[in-house]
């Protein structure tokens, strides 16, 4: 295999890092097996917010109004979804699509009574980050939006198309923005101010204004993360773990807690999982 088609070397993300403390098993079906959770309306209606958001940052500052992300809606559906049979086959009928294009409308309008994007010249956009922390295990990820202030200061701003959490689960919100503002604080960007969740379901906004101290906590953190995940890695040992998230789990059918059927370990996905830690590259 030549360099240019080599694949990129696997790296931590807020998302598989969460997956991994939620359930070693899922973390090994999808990170080191490649197996792929099946999209749902909420994920495939937050692929579309998203985008439009994105999009409507494109425009002139006074021209992000309502009516023209409204606009931009039916067009992004087009592009994305119109023709997907994987995507379409999740409604029934057209009364339940349209149900679902109307949650993203909703969504969308949601957007302005929080923010308004007409004084807004954001720095960057769906950056990807990607970075090496301690003993040089990689980190990556996409940050929806980074905004700079006169005095120089960054924010960090992701929108979740969800509700915001219930105070027992405030944790694995904290969980992401401290990844990201990892991520941020090993780039050429720093370390943010403030990070910012955007929760367009209800309307509220988590905030957290990360100190030195905490990130570099955190990192210390996810270097006994990885340590445990490198470690089970060797094992081939990956318990699953039950619990009341095992109702919404789309690799559920392979997991030997509810099948026979859980497919052996490959070990080609073993070998660049390890490869996360460059001291394990060959």
């Amino acid at each position: 295999m030549t360099d240019s088609k080599k694949p990129r070397r696997k790296a931590l993300s807020a998302t598989s890092t969460k997956t991994w403390l939620q359930c070693p098993m899922k973390f090994r079906l999808l990170q080191v097996d490649g197996f792929k959770e099946p999209p749902s309306p909420a994920t495939t209606r937050g692929t579309l917010v998203h985008a439009v958001l994105e999009d409507l940052f494109d425009l002139p500052a006074l021209e992000r109004t309502p009516q023209a992300a409204a606009d931009m809606i039916g067009p992004k559906y087009d592009q994305t979804f119109a023709e997907d049979e994987q995507f379409l086959s999740m409604f029934d009928d057209e009364v339940l699509l349209d149900k679902w294009k109307e949650d993203v409308r909703a969504l969308v309008r949601q957007y302005f009574a929080m923010e308004n994007p007409t004084r807004l010249e954001p720095l960057a956009r769906e950056e990807f980050i990607r970075v090496e922390i301690n003993d040089g295990i990689a980190l990556h990820g996409f940050v929806d939006r980074i905004d700079k202030a006169p005095n120089g200061a960054l924010r960090i701003v992701d929108y979740k198309t969800g509700k915001s959490p219930k105070q027992r689960y405030i944790e694995d919100m904290l969980h992401q923005m401290r990844f990201y503002a990892l991520l941020l604080a090993k780039s050429e960007f720093g370390l943010p101010a403030r990070t910012q969740l955007v929760f367009l379901g209800d309307g509220r906004t988590l905030t957290m204004d990360p100190t030195p101290e905490q990130i570099q906590a955190f990192e210390h953190y996810l270097v006994q993360l990885w340590n445990d995940i490198e470690d089970a890695a060797h094992k081939r040992v990956f318990p699953p773990k039950k619990q009341v998230l095992c109702n919404w789990c789309g690799v559920q059918k392979l997991c030997p807690l509810y099948s026979t059927e859980t497919p052996e370990v490959s070990e080609e996905g073993l070998q660049r999982l390890l490869e996360i830690k460059r001291s394990n590259i060959a």
